[in-house]
């Protein structure tokens, strides 16, 4: 969460009291590109830059944009303190193809800070997830990796979940985000109308301590399921694919 510069009374601008004002590392806020234009994403920045912390670049979109125009929204995004990243999806096509070093040659000299690691689309045994997050930290990347497939119908057990989350981190990622693509439906912690599986999320809470928890980034692209993930964890909660 970052620290708003609106100058306004703090009762107005959180007048619940509940969000933590003392870290920026908590109530994070995770915007997804679907691919808009320079203009766009100016104005983006210029109304709620001060609202978000992370934007990803969706679907591999990353090596599509023309180079100069990459080059500006990493600009931008670095101007108005946000973090611009390419999502996961490209690293899979990149280690799925046998050219991760040429991926991570390329993100270098675009001059991107963070990078995602995930297993969205491929399998990816944990020695291999672990080596690649270890080789991404080496390079001088932060890295944010992901949990969960994205295929419709696809669902995850909490001890897969917990088993990912304190191996990633173990190995030097920040967050670990919970898979809910760009439709929240069908997929994650998600039913096919996009409702939340409040079980699974209690299951969490009983078998994961607050002090790990805080490192996950729920996606939940659908605005009554970012309100519900709220109410359950409390305003600190971090959210993505917003």
């Amino acid at each position: 969460m970052k620290y708003l510069q609106n100058n306004c009374h703090p009762q107005l601008s959180d007048p619940s009291g509940e969000r933590d004002s003392t870290s920026k590392d908590l109530g994070l806020t995770m915007l997804i590109d679907k691919g808009i234009g320079l203009s766009f994403f100016e104005e983006l920045l210029q109304l709620s830059g001060q609202y978000t912390d992370y934007i990803k670049l969706g679907f591999g979109t990353t090596v599509l944009y023309p180079y100069d125009l990459l080059k500006k929204k990493i600009e931008l995004a670095k101007s108005a303190n946000v973090i611009l990243y390419p999502g996961g999806t490209l690293y899979e096509i990149a280690a799925h193809q046998g050219v991760l070093k040429e991926y991570f040659d390329y993100i270098q000299k675009l001059e991107f800070d963070h990078i995602e690691i995930s297993d969205g689309t491929i399998d990816l045994p944990y020695r291999i997830r672990r080596k690649t997050i270890q080789e991404a930290l080496e390079r001088g990347f932060t890295v944010i990796t992901e949990c969960g497939k994205k295929a419709a119908g696809s669902h995850f057990e909490v001890k897969d979940l917990e088993r990912t989350l304190y191996s990633d981190l173990e190995c030097g990622a920040s967050y670990v985000i919970v898979e809910g693509r760009e439709s929240g439906e069908n997929v994650g912690i998600f039913n096919d109308k996009g409702l939340i599986d409040k079980e699974f999320l209690l299951d969490i809470e009983t078998k994961i301590p607050n002090d790990i928890r805080k490192f996950l980034i729920w996606e939940a692209p659908q605005k009554k399921q970012q309100i519900e993930l709220i109410q359950f964890w409390g305003r600190n909660v971090n959210i993505g694919n917003v």
